[in-house]
């Protein structure tokens, strides 16, 4: 079990770039449940800052730039799916890629898998909010007819909060020293 001085020293004084990820993940998760949309000087901003701070990495550069763009582009293809379907718009396609930027290759799917997860148990809720039952059998016996009809009439959701939820737990989850890019090579 990790004590809360240990939590602190390894994301603060080890992992900046954790810090930086969950500050640009809060940030979206705001704006998009406010404006609907998820600024492209946030997520191409924090993508640029997430393939830098790579290059800081306590190992080969190369190594670690690579990775970050590995993350980067398994973010963009996990999401890309589901923006053609017409179920999320191209900004939280775009955050998830910024998530692969700092996360790197082999932890954007565990953090993907999290956040489609809290997606769903948000939907869920936001249905039982909305008193929407009756809705929702609708949607779901129309989708197994066609899909791909954009927008249901059961809403819209702010992924942007199921993207951050998601990768923050999946982060806090996942055993922290697993994230460190130094222990995947040998230095």
């Amino acid at each position: 079990m990790t004590t809360l001085s240990q939590w602190f020293s390894l994301f603060v004084l080890e992992q900046p770039r954790l810090l930086v990820l969950a500050a640009l993940l809060l940030a979206a998760a705001w704006i998009d449940s406010y404006a609907w949309r998820i600024p492209n000087a946030l997520t191409f901003g924090g993508s640029a800052a997430g393939l830098i701070l790579s290059v800081l990495e306590p190992v080969a550069p190369g190594q670690a730039l690579l990775l970050a763009f590995g993350g980067l582009a398994l973010g963009l293809l996990v999401m890309l799916p589901m923006y053609l379907l017409g179920a999320l718009g191209a900004g939280d396609v775009k955050l998830m890629a910024m998530v692969g930027a700092y996360l790197g290759a082999l932890h954007t799917v565990g953090a993907a898998l999290l956040v489609f997860m809290t997606g769903g148990a948000l939907a869920l809720a936001l249905v039982i909010q909305r008193q929407a039952w009756p809705q929702l059998r609708a949607v779901l016996d129309s989708r197994w007819r066609a899909v791909g009809q954009g927008a249901s009439p059961l809403g819209r959701m702010p992924y942007g909060a199921s993207i951050c939820l998601g990768t923050v737990l999946y982060v806090v989850w996942v055993e922290p020293e697993g994230l460190q890019w130094s222990r995947w090579f040998a230095v």
